[in-house]
């Protein structure tokens, strides 16, 4: 018997998926963003208050904490994929979700360097399992005809909670203070509520779909799911999604680690406190993320109507003129600077949102949670480049250099995706010819 298709709202759901498992999912994508990139935007307030290093040095500390945060998610980014394909994405999801919040209790009571790093690590896996898991399950619970809107709608709560996490909760730290705390025990008690979040969001996930999404009874190995997904790169369009995370996953590192920075140094620079920068920084950071979060819907319903490779075209283009636009700043804290980075935030989720429909469309049911765990390995990979490249090029050229890299990158894929496109249309072309 074919299980029956139920809709949630205008989304129209995968044969089997109850609504019940959506709205768990759609809390995963709500907190999602925020609890990836608040523990790397207050980094610089750890650096700061608790290890005293020099803003001078800063950029490269940050990037090589992201360096060995990510070296842990090229090391394991395709094993969850290949465990949620072969167990379940529930209990990966759940797993992921914990292990967050062991990281968050323990990330600022690092004493040194050393510390901080190891603590970054355990975050790392957490990471590779949760971000694997947030594309896979959205092309799990969407049929064919709604995964732009089902992906939409979920970026959309990707960047409300990304606007609470990086406008509210970046205040933490000074709401402690103001209550009595010093400056070391107002960035552990900020960490820690952050820490609260993760776990209620580890026991939201039980209420995910349970079993393995294609309902197939046989476990093949997590070996023979990762190789499957390096094989799948042989259709040009899947290739091209894997090159396309390699940008759109450096994109969000831009904004949460060298962007942030840049803002947080720059109001010092003014005068302001560390938790006084702190707010300042996510404020304007959270205007470039609620320009991303109104933007997605609207891609959305977008990517339900237009061939997916113009999509990522478009996606990828927006994307280049926003950190372009960005790059050009003096001042990063001026009005001037509103409009390109509400630009840089439309930027952001298209390219994110474009490269993850298309590979929902192209990945084979039984092996999706391999192939998206190899995207965002290949995701890993441009953040790995991004913060070690990136982290020298702020310190010794300045906070407008890792903005150019990463502009340059979107422009690179946005060329790539119009010769593929292009390719298709004269195959298509030659195909008519022939059969005429």
């Amino acid at each position: 018997m074919v299980p029956s298709t139920r809709h949630l709202g205008p989304i129209r759901l995968a044969p089997g998926v109850l609504p019940r498992h959506v709205v768990a999912y759609l809390f995963a994508a709500f907190v999602s963003i925020g609890l990836f990139t608040y523990l790397a935007t207050l980094t610089p307030y750890l650096l700061d208050v608790n290890l005293r290093v020099p803003a001078g040095q800063q950029g490269g500390v940050s990037g090589t904490l992201q360096f060995w945060q990510e070296i842990v998610m090229l090391a394991i980014l395709g094993f969850w994929g290949a465990m949620s394909d072969r167990f379940g994405r529930r209990p990966v999801y759940v797993a992921g979700f914990l292990l967050l919040a062991v990281a968050y209790v323990l990330y600022p009571l690092a004493g040194s360097i050393g510390e901080l790093t190891g603590y970054r690590l355990l975050f790392g896996v957490a990471l590779a399992a949760l971000t694997s898991m947030l594309s896979a399950v959205a092309a799990d619970y969407a049929h064919e005809d709604s995964r732009g809107k089902l992906t939409g709608f979920s970026f959309l709560l990707n960047g409300v909670g990304a606007v609470l996490f990086f406008v509210v909760l970046s205040k933490l730290p000074g709401v402690f203070a103001a209550r009595g705390a010093d400056p070391l025990q107002a960035g552990r008690f900020a960490y820690w509520c952050i820490a609260g979040v993760a776990l209620l969001a580890g026991l939201v996930m039980l209420g995910l779909k349970p079993g393995r999404p294609d309902q197939v009874r046989d476990r093949p190995s997590v070996t023979l799911l990762l190789g499957d997904g390096v094989k799948a790169a042989r259709n040009p369009r899947i290739a091209l999604s894997y090159l396309g995370a390699f940008a759109a996953r450096a994109d969000m590192a831009v904004i949460s680690l060298f962007i942030t920075l840049w803002i947080v140094q720059a109001a010092t620079a003014s005068g302001s406190s560390p938790d006084e920068a702190a707010a300042r920084a996510g404020m304007v950071v959270g205007m470039a993320l609620a320009a991303s979060m109104l933007w997605a819907p609207v891609f959305g319903i977008i990517a339900d109507r237009i061939n997916r490779l113009t999509l990522l075209c478009i996606g990828f283009l927006l994307a280049a003129i926003g950190y372009g636009w960005v790059a050009t700043l003096d001042d990063i804290l001026s009005p001037m600077a509103i409009p390109a980075l509400l630009c840089l935030g439309i930027g952001q989720s298209s390219t994110v949102l474009s490269s993850s429909v298309l590979l929902a469309q192209e990945a084979p049911a039984g092996i999706r949670g391999a192939v998206f765990g190899l995207q965002n390995f290949c995701g890993a990979v441009g953040i790995l480049v991004l913060s070690v490249g990136g982290g020298w090029l702020y310190d010794a050229v300045g906070p407008h250099a890792p903005v150019i890299a990463i502009a340059l990158a979107n422009g690179l894929v946005c060329v790539s995706a119009s010769v593929v496109r292009r390719r298709e249309l004269l195959a298509g072309a030659a195909a008519v010819v022939t059969a005429t």
